[in-house]
């Protein structure tokens, strides 16, 4: 894969789905911003951000696939 545009938005959707993974872990292992999200409010975020990092897999993957296709 030769760099270019392509692969500069792979990296950057790498990177951004390592940090909603590690925003997820924080808000699930700590108090982090507990006094204004508790209960169901911080449970739905915590789903969200995970429901996001599994979309940005995917995208990632499609786009990886993609590039490959490409290349060949």
């Amino acid at each position: 894969m030769k760099l270019g545009l392509n692969s500069i938005s792979i990296w950057l959707g790498f990177i951004m789905i390592l940090l909603v993974i590690s925003g997820a872990a924080v808000f699930s292992f700590s108090d982090f911003m507990s006094d204004e999200l508790f209960g169901k409010k911080r449970l739905f975020f915590i789903l969200m951000l995970v429901a996001y990092s599994v979309y940005r897999s995917f995208r990632l993957y499609l786009a990886i696939k993609q590039a490959n296709k490409n290349d060949a």
